[in-house]
């Protein structure tokens, strides 16, 4: 039997999620904000010192954005979703099992 390039990973990231603390770590607004950041940022093919040009700022707070540490200021994640023409994020919730969470949509 084969798998997929990165089912192993696909496979243990559904199993943490059953984990309540895993679950609630992966759907805070940090990390929420910084997988966004990242993915549009590789999606123009930028490194994260062009991003942090762009948005003025520094490469590694570009990292602290991305690796989801919530003491960045507001105006500096302002600036780099200005930098990676993110416009706007509609927060929106949905129901699940645990209770009502924030889905951000974009």
């Amino acid at each position: 039997m084969t798998k997929k390039l990165g089912q192993d990973y696909a496979d243990f990231l559904k199993e943490a999620k059953e984990i309540p603390e895993v679950r609630e770590y992966l759907n805070s607004f940090s990390v929420i904000i910084g997988d966004l950041v990242m993915a549009r940022r590789i999606q123009l093919g930028w490194s994260q010192k062009e991003l942090a040009e762009a948005a003025g700022t520094t490469q590694p707070r570009i990292s602290q954005i991305e690796a989801a540490y919530d003491g960045v200021k507001m105006g500096t994640i302002n600036k780099v979703f200005r930098a990676l023409g993110l416009a706007q994020i509609n927060p929106g919730y949905r129901e699940d099992a645990a209770g009502t969470e924030l889905a951000l949509k974009y």
